[in-house]
């Protein structure tokens, strides 16, 4: 690689990044908003604007991160840490609609909205520790499965 992109790419890196994270916490505070109004039985977060905001914002967080995995040639079905995201943005997805919309109950609602917003800090925690185990591992300083050590090799 021509050492005169290396910066580039490092500013790009960062902003891509910064992108991903302001979104990500935008998308999670927007949901968590989102639910806790619909549970106290409020049809506002179910307005079409409101819904197209939500979706905006998804999409563009979606596009920083496709654009991450691009820059880092990071593959998320062999990166553990990514994989196990994956999972749970998919399991995040279903509850998140099971808690605004789908489940018939409002205890339905309640839990699928508790166990999304779970999913939601794990996700977190992944992405902060690269560890597909996220806050679930409390034993130990080990080296983490999936994780890059400080000389860029993978654990």
């Amino acid at each position: 690689m021509n050492g005169a992109l290396l910066p580039a790419m490092a500013g790009l890196y960062l902003l891509l990044k910064m992108a991903h994270v302001s979104l990500a916490l935008l998308s999670g505070l927007l949901f968590a908003g989102r639910g806790a109004a619909v549970l106290l039985g409020s049809a506002a977060p179910m307005a079409q604007p409101v819904r197209c905001f939500s979706q905006a914002i998804d999409t563009a967080l979606l596009l920083a991160a496709l654009s991450l995995l691009a820059l880092l040639r990071l593959d998320p079905f062999v990166t553990p840490w990514l994989l196990a995201k994956l999972a749970l943005l998919a399991t995040y997805i279903v509850l998140g609609t099971l808690a605004l919309r789908r489940a018939p109950t409002r205890a339905g609602k309640a839990a699928a909205f508790a166990a999304a917003l779970l999913c939601f800090g794990m996700m977190i925690a992944i992405a902060h520790t690269h560890d597909p185990l996220g806050f679930l591992r409390v034993v130990g300083d080990g080296p983490r499965i999936g994780s890059l050590a400080d000389d860029g090799s993978l654990h």
